[in-house]
């Protein structure tokens, strides 16, 4: 293998001044989102992280159970609040020191595994791209996760550089265990870097490999080891990690699979229930108490099961799973950027001009292009397809392929400075065909696989909940309910929260609402003075939250609204059933095979008619045979004998010993028409 250029390092100057300018754009996000309902309130996992690291500030180092979450962030808060206190702008802080950290880590990788100049715009890039900077603002591990993925490829070049020396593949090794302990699927990249030691080291022995490789799975060893143990004693079991790996395969491939999260029972993806209603389902199918390990392998039957059950629709959904990896929408669970742009226009512009539609195309022309200047290149591309494929197996969100985005960013810039130098060589055939696979890809990237706005609305859902239980929260609650439902009219929890808050205003509100408000197509208004419907607003855009509530959309009106009077054609119809008032009519009742004379014969057709007969109760009346004859010949497929059969039996079924409920005279009804064939037989006395 041909070692990387060291005379192509940047000087240490480039490296600080693309740290610098990351820090600068991180901290003027902090300033814009300052006053986002975000800020100081958490969502989503973020509630569970902050419960944990609580806990563990006040002296709960070791917990209770097998970890179900990745440890390493919660652990991570729970030392800044030791230290600083339940400070979530210190942890901010913290957190976008840590991100131009590795924006600078990434450009000194570059530099060693591709050239300076692909190094130092790396960095860049990482600096100024919009889900970066969104991710290190966030209280989520995806600000760690960008960070130990970019002192990985730092400690890979490096062992690279030190020829094989033991200890650097040791602290490579390591830096893999402490990504693997933020994200779990990172350990799919644990047999791509032994096989890299073990097959492109060409400058030693076949000892020199073997020693380097047990280096590095001592290493990763080394950094996974606490928490088994910890998992042993504590839970009972050994696991490595978390014991989540089932229920998430599950997820992303079973029959009613979208590709992206779902959670195991509708309306309940908060994370307090994930693991909860995991082991209830687990347990409920199996009948008996399982083991965290139980219900993991449980889940993860399942979906191996429904791989092999009907291997076509799961060849459908892994590839709708690749097109959302490669999409330039980002799939949030709880926090979106979309959201947050409306507070930064910084967050806005860059997300307009950088997302995974230009950056993917790019990066495939880097990869056609730049695999032929070394192991470096195709060492990051193996590590992208590996982790590719780890968060495919499992369904696609924006965190989950956010520790994609440093080897993108390498490979993007890589396309555009190879694309550049082959240009000038005039060496247009692999030019092409690079440009023809960026095409091919850009398709799928840009097409709407995901609708921002169904992302978007279920972030303001979250605000809405955290400020529904915040003192006098609840005004700014429902107009946060009515945007997200404006957004995505279809979601049956927005609309059954706020059908419930309605349902039962509060005491310091002054607004009366609709108790009976369903989906409907109608709109109705929260404002002061009593439920009132109205012609919807028009949208307001910037920032806070609208002054005046609007109507939603997807609610039916109010009961107080008079009804819009039927046109004349439209009660000629309905037989003018139409009630003054304009209510609708009681719908009709179906009558019951029990109730005789009213149910229908063999032919489909109703073969009697009620009738009053003012007659007594013990009188038997004479049917004249021809008063009502059938113009219409009976169907075929009929038995008919309804029509034949004799009137003393007929009456019988009306009014004798075999009816359930017998009925007076003026309550019998008339006979059923009859064909010409029975027109013949006489009437009995």
């Amino acid at each position: 293998m041909r070692a990387p250029d060291i005379r192509q390092r940047p000087p240490l100057g480039a490296w600080v001044a693309i740290g610098t300018l990351a820090l600068a754009v991180r901290f003027f996000y902090l300033w814009e989102i300052h006053d986002a309902p975000g800020f100081t309130r958490l969502v989503g996992d973020g509630v569970v992280y902050d419960d944990w690291a609580r806990a563990l500030a006040a002296g709960d180092w070791l917990g209770q159970g097998i970890f179900y979450q990745a440890p390493l962030y919660p652990y991570f808060l729970g030392v800044l609040y030791a230290v600083f206190g339940h400070n979530l702008l210190a942890v901010r802080i913290v957190q976008c020191i840590l991100g131009a950290l590795a924006c600078a880590l990434l450009g000194a990788a570059g530099s060693r595994l591709f050239c300076r100049t692909i190094g130092v715009f790396s960095g860049i890039l990482l600096a100024v791209y919009p889900t970066a900077f969104f991710a290190d603002g966030l209280i989520q591990k995806s600000s760690l996760d960008i960070f130990f993925v970019c002192l990985f490829l730092v400690a890979l070049a490096a062992a690279m550089e030190l020829r094989a020396r033991p200890l650097a593949w040791l602290a490579c090794g390591v830096v893999l265990g402490m990504l693997a302990l933020t994200r779990e699927n990172a350990l799919a990249l644990a047999p791509v870097a032994v096989a890299f030691v073990a097959l492109q080291r060409r400058d030693g022995g076949w000892r020199t490999r073997a020693l380097a490789s047990a280096s590095l799975v001592l290493g990763i060893a080394l950094a996974l080891s606490p928490v088994a143990v910890r998992n042993t004693i504590v839970g009972g079991e050994f696991h490595v990690t978390t014991a989540q790996l089932g229920p998430n395969l599950y997820i992303g491939n079973n029959p009613t699979a979208n590709g992206m999260y779902r959670p195991l029972r509708y309306g309940r993806g908060d994370a307090h229930y994930e693991r909860l209603d995991a082991t209830e389902l687990a347990e409920r199918a199996v009948g008996h108490e399982l083991t965290p390990g139980e219900v993991s392998t449980y889940w993860a039957g399942r979906a191996i099961r429904f791989a092999l059950a009907e291997p076509g629709h799961w060849l459908r959904l892994v590839g709708l799973k690749a097109a959302l990896f490669v999409n330039r929408v980002e799939v949030g669970d709880a926090e979106d950027q979309y959201t947050y742009a409306e507070w930064s226009s910084l967050l806005a512009a860059a997300g307009r001009a950088l997302h995974y539609g230009v950056l993917v195309p790019l990066a495939i022309i880097g990869i056609v292009l730049g695999c032929r200047r070394g192991a470096g290149p195709r060492l990051v591309v193996a590590l992208l397809f590996v982790y590719a494929a780890s968060v495919i197996a499992m369904f696609v969100m924006a965190r989950y392929r956010h520790p994609a985005l440093p080897f993108l960013c390498l490979l993007a810039v890589a396309g555009v400075v190879e694309g550049v130098r082959y240009i000038r060589a005039r060496r247009y055939a692999a030019l092409g065909l690079a440009a023809l696979l960026a095409a091919g890809i850009a398709v799928p990237s840009n097409l709407p696989l995901a609708s921002e706005a169904t992302v978007r609305a279920g972030s303001l859902y979250n605000i809405g909940r955290r400020l529904q239980d915040e003192p006098g929260g609840l005004d700014p609650a429902i107009a946060y309910y009515r945007r997200a439902l404006d957004l995505n009219p279809r979601d049956a929890i927005i609309k059954v929260t706020l059908s419930a808050i309605c349902g039962s205003p509060p005491a310091d509100s002054r607004a009366r609402v609709c108790r009976r408000a369903r989906p409907r197509s109608g709109r109705f208004s929260l404002q002061p003075g009593g439920c009132t419907g109205g012609d919807r607003e028009k949208r307001r855009g910037g920032r806070g939250i609208p002054a005046n509530a609007r109507p939603v959309s997807g609610l039916r009106r109010c009961a107080q609204q008079p009804r819009k009077p039927l046109p004349a054609a439209r009660r000629r119809r309905r037989g003018d059933r139409t009630l003054r008032s304009g209510a609708p009519p009681r719908r009709p009742q179906r009558p019951s095979p029990e109730q005789p004379g009213r149910h229908r014969g063999p032919g489909g057709a109703r073969r009697a008619r009620d009738r009053d007969l003012p007659t007594s109760p013990g009188h038997r009346p004479e049917i004249q045979l021809g008063a009502r004859q059938s113009r219409h010949r009976p169907r075929r497929g009929g038995s008919g004998r309804r029509g034949h059969r004799g009137l003393e039996a007929a009456d019988r079924d009306r009014t004798g010993a075999g009816a359930r409920h017998p009925r007076t005279a003026a309550q019998r009804v008339s006979p059923p028409r009859r064909c010409a064939a029975a027109r013949a037989v006489k009437p009995l006395n």
